[in-house]
């Protein structure tokens, strides 16, 4: 009996009200995303079934191998025990028959199908003694129908969750039609304005079209609509947040700090480095808060310009929190900072998961009475005892590793403090406004002076050897030293695991006993107790150890100048910003430097294209181009923290003009808007 509805029914209406969705079925929606029926009305078919052409009985036998729709009379029915049951039924119409036959759910479709029924079948035609359907989807037709009611049938993504609990195609199409017949009223989110000048169908007329097309190859209006709706979405989300961190802020100066500082460093800024500290002067001079992201190409020198940014908030005799997402990259940073921040008589700390009680009650201090004035730390830094007595800035070190979330909760340490982000991923230029849409960007993307690019080469199996005696020989000849890295830690024998992939303990045993049997090496990954690893790291930084075998784990932030060596076990499992990230590793100094790609890729095949462009290539803006166009968005690391990866009918790349063009009818609007009477 259905439940009786008394209250106003729209799209934040829970799916628990449509009736044949109990508590299971509705957790597994849940489970999939789809908690009301917004939501569920927004799960938008993948493909349709064509079934508005009714192939006759006896034209079947010119259709094998193709899919058709046929309409008959059921006249025979009968269930097949043996080694194989099946269900068997024979059609009929006024031309001939045809039999259909399913393997299994056959006690359904024993209850279902009856002699004298008219049903519509759709499937695959096949011969084995007969002309026949295997498994064809099925439904019963009114009598004398000639059409189903349902020309073109949706056929939806279901999710493992969805299937386990019994949720298949039939439900969820009713589910989708009660939820169409009930809504009694659909958001208005895109202005009028917007409506008559793209000429949109109402939003109701879009998302019924999607469901229940009169013809699918006739919805691009439909489309249209959702995928600008999405887009001014996602638009509006970076312009509101964008103005949440336009605060009010406080004018600082760096004073005669910038000078002291070049003094002090073994290099000359370059010039990218110059124009990008001169901006973020110029922002904390202003009275607005910085809110900027400071991305920059591998070894551009980004610490360093962070730092200059940090320059007028010291001068100022403010405080300096500086957010680093792992303990080996904080202590490094702390390391960095300290020759810089020791010259300026600045009392500077460290604060991770481990700093010791004592350790953390003098932190604690130092930042109240303000004494502290520079404080390094991992995540740690965001617990509610890290009180500044007067902070000035943040900068946040690799920020696609910390949420947005976590961005926050360190800015509302003081609101009217600083903030500056960086990126060691460099963001193509197609993203760049979507991703970061709410804060103002920087870029550098010239290398300093004195680095070279790393020569690239992708080396096929067959050839290992001989690369194995040029980098012994560069280890031994010049002082060279070699990360070693590796995509997995342990090895999975398991029926789907490829074999072929390498794991950091037998590729560091291999080498051991092989070709670097005369030098000192380590393992490190993930796993490796803290302690014992940064120990390593420590090692291999003084040359003691000349080369490390490693997962990811060195991917960015590492730091060892004397290191001129990379080799990259199953390159073709990476991705092209990945790749590029790990060859930072090297050619951090003046000395000529390498990366061997060891990869299983055939000449000519797609992923030899990929890592040949790599080897060619060496501007990290340039590459994440390429990564983003041969992998899409969801797949380039350091991308998933924006809101475009919800999106169901746009797609960032296919639309990138599209939301540019968004974003000028926002600034349209919103100056519309401003200049009415009363504002």
């Amino acid at each position: 009996m259905p439940r009786s509805i008394d209250f106003r029914i729209d799209f934040l209406t829970p799916v628990s009200v449509i009736p044949g969705l109990g508590t299971t079925r509705t957790a597994a929606l849940s489970e999939s995303g789809i908690f009301t029926l917004g939501d569920l009305l927004y799960h938008f078919p993948r493909r349709y079934i064509d079934r508005s052409k009714i192939t006759p009985l006896s034209e079947c036998h010119n259709q094998i191998g193709s899919v058709v729709n046929v309409i008959g009379e059921i006249t025979r029915t009968r269930v097949e025990r043996g080694r194989r049951p099946r269900f068997r039924i024979q059609l009929s119409d006024a031309t001939g028959t045809m039999e259909a036959l399913w393997f299994a759910g056959i006690p359904y479709f024993r209850n279902v199908l009856s002699v004298g029924q008219r049903v519509l079948c759709t499937g695959t035609v096949s011969y084995h003694t007969r002309v026949q359907m295997v498994h064809p989807q099925t439904e019963r037709l009114a009598e004398n129908a000639q059409v189903p009611d349902v020309l073109f049938l949706p056929v939806y993504p279901l999710s493992l969750a969805m299937e386990n609990a019994g949720i298949g195609q039939k439900l969820l199409r009713k589910s989708i039609d009660w939820a169409l017949r009930n809504i009694q009223h659909f958001p208005q989110l895109l202005p009028h304005a917007i409506e008559e000048k793209r000429g949109f169908p109402p939003l109701d007329k879009c998302i019924s079209a999607l469901h229940r097309p009169a013809d699918p190859r006739r919805l691009d209006a439909f489309n249209a609509r959702l995928v600008y709706e999405e887009l001014y979405k996602l638009a509006l989300t970076l312009r509101w947040s964008r103005r949440k961190f336009a605060l009010p802020g406080r004018s600082m100066e760096p004073g005669a700090l910038p000078q002291k500082i070049e003094r002090l460093l073994p290099f000359t800024l370059s010039d990218g480095q110059k124009k990008a500290v001169a901006v973020l002067h110029a922002d904390a001079a202003g009275d607005r808060r910085m809110h900027r992201l400071l991305q920059g190409d591998v070894g551009s020198g980004k610490t360093v310009v962070a730092f200059f940014a940090c320059l007028p908030a010291l001068n100022q005799g403010m405080q300096v929190a500086w957010l680093v997402p792992t303990e080996i990259l904080a202590r490094q940073a702390f390391t960095t900072l300290s020759r810089w921040l020791d010259q300026l008589d600045i009392r500077h700390d460290l604060l991770t998961g481990r700093s010791a009680p004592a350790d953390r009650a003098a932190i604690a201090k130092g930042l109240s009475g303000g004494g502290l004035r520079f404080l390094v730390g991992t995540h740690a830094l965001l617990q509610p005892w890290v009180k500044f007595r007067k902070l000035g800035m943040i900068v946040i070190d690799e920020q696609h590793k910390f949420g947005a979330q976590q961005r926050l909760l360190l800015a509302e340490k003081d609101a009217a403090a600083d903030l500056l982000v960086m990126s060691a991923t460099p963001i193509p230029q197609t993203l760049a406004k979507t991703l970061y849409g709410d804060l103002d960007v920087v870029s550098l993307q010239s290398l300093p002076a004195g680095r070279m690019p790393v020569s690239t080469h992708l080396v096929p199996e067959n050839k290992r050897g001989d690369m194995e005696r040029f980098v012994l020989k560069e280890i031994q000849t010049n002082g060279g030293q070699v990360f070693h890295v590796v995509p997995r830690i342990e090895r999975d024998d398991g029926p789907d695991e490829d074999q072929n992939l390498k794991d950091v303990q037998t590729v560091y045993d291999s080498l051991k006993k092989g070709a670097f049997s005369e030098i000192e090496m380590a393992l490190v990954h993930g796993q490796t107790d803290p302690d014992e690893r940064q120990e390593i790291m420590k090692k291999f930084a003084a040359g003691k150890i000349k080369a490390l075998v490693a997962t990811t784990i060195i991917e960015v932030g590492i730091d060892i100048p004397a290191a001129t060596i990379l080799i990259v076990e199953n390159a073709e499992r990476f991705g092209l910003s990945q790749l590029h990230q790990l060859r930072g590793r090297v050619g951090r100094s003046p000395k000529k430097s390498y990366c061997f790609l060891l990869a299983d890729a055939a000449e000519g095949t797609p992923a030899h294209k990929r890592l040949s462009y790599f080897c060619a290539h060496h501007n990290g803006f340039d590459i994440a181009e390429m990564d983003l166009s041969m992998r899409g968005p969801g797949e380039v690391a350091g991308f998933r923290q924006s809101g475009w990866e919800n999106l169901r009918m746009a797609d960032i790349l296919r639309d990138a003009r599209l939301f540019n063009e968004i974003q000028n009818d926002l600034d349209e609007l919103f100056l519309k808007t401003a200049s009415l009477p009363g504002r």
